[in-house]
């Protein structure tokens, strides 16, 4: 039985021209004879070509959502937070807690920079304490190889290189002498301070994907920039406010008064010269992470 491709007509007999249209017979393909039809598209998994595709439409993003979307409101809320979580039980318990753990891990992590093996302790119900032991010398060497291996993989790279170089030799010259002792005693305070600034660098990062971590980030860095900077002016505008007791009826950082004082006492300088010195790191801490962030975003912009 043929098939004519003009009319699609069926005959039985043979012949060059249909019977029924009068049109020449040509050869066929086997898909053609068969009536094979070409698969569908969806059926097949072949992509729709982009013409053919609706227009996806997005409802307009309120104006509130934008504002607060901005890394400024996050700074903003943040700060107004922390004297809301202060007047609360809850958030008080658990920001107090966390910035006396970041403390207690200060001193911990100093203290392994400087080959002394430490252990840190923190009270639920407030305070905490880090036990450290003697330097041992094979740490401290430890150390001094981790920093000769960095830089050696890192020969390629000039600028990071010289960073590296520079890393180990400080490294070097806190751990080999007595001011090993003092890194330690104010790791705790460096941590808290530091801290804050990385608090802030995050919240002012403008590609987190969730919104809601860039007013966290503030809070917990206002929190923690403001109790250690509250405790300095306190301190500084009273001479009995040294007391522990009497910074934790005030509502800021408990028991953390110590660690000054030992500082004070091994540089032999006046109380007020360390409480300015600390105060000073608490101002230049935000400016510090925006211009980390601006540097970010520039070398961002320039990769593109």
């Amino acid at each position: 039985m043929g098939i004519c491709g003009t009319c699609g007509g069926t005959s039985s007999g043979g012949g060059e021209v249909c019977p029924r249209c009068g049109a020449a017979r040509g050869a066929r393909t086997g898909a053609e004879f068969l009536e094979i039809d070409p698969p569908d598209a969806k059926l097949s998994g072949a992509r729709v070509p982009p013409a053919h595709r609706p227009p996806v439409r997005h409802p307009p993003v309120p104006r509130w959502r934008v504002l607060l979307s901005h890394p400024a409101a996050a700074f903003a809320i943040g700060l107004i937070a922390v004297p809301v979580g202060k007047a609360l039980f809850l958030p008080g318990f658990v920001f107090n807690f966390l910035t006396t753990l970041v403390h207690e891990i200060g001193h911990c992590a100093c203290a392994w920079l400087m080959g002394m093996p430490s252990i840190p302790a923190v009270s639920p119900g407030g305070g905490g304490v880090t036990r450290w032991w003697d330097q041992q010398v094979s740490l401290v060497g430890a150390w001094l190889i981790a920093w000769a291996w960095l830089a050696s993989r890192l020969r390629d790279r000039r600028p990071l290189l010289i960073a590296a170089v520079a890393g180990g030799g400080v490294h070097a010259l806190l751990a080999f002498t007595s001011a090993h002792e003092l890194f330690v005693i104010g790791g705790g305070v460096l941590f808290e301070i530091a801290g804050a600034g990385l608090c802030f660098y995050r919240a002012s990062d403008p590609h987190t994907v969730r919104p809601i971590e860039r007013p966290l980030y503030a809070l917990w860095g206002w929190w923690m920039l403001m109790n250690r900077g509250g405790e300095a002016i306190l301190m500084l505008r009273d001479r009995a406010a040294w007391d522990a007791a009497v910074i934790y009826e005030s509502g800021l950082a408990a028991g953390l008064t110590n660690d000054l004082e030992l500082v004070r006492d091994i540089l032999n300088v006046p109380p007020q010269v360390v409480l300015k010195v600390v105060l000073l790191a608490c101002v230049l801490c935000l400016p510090a992470a925006l211009g980390m962030r601006w540097l970010r975003e520039r070398g961002r912009e320039s990769a593109n």
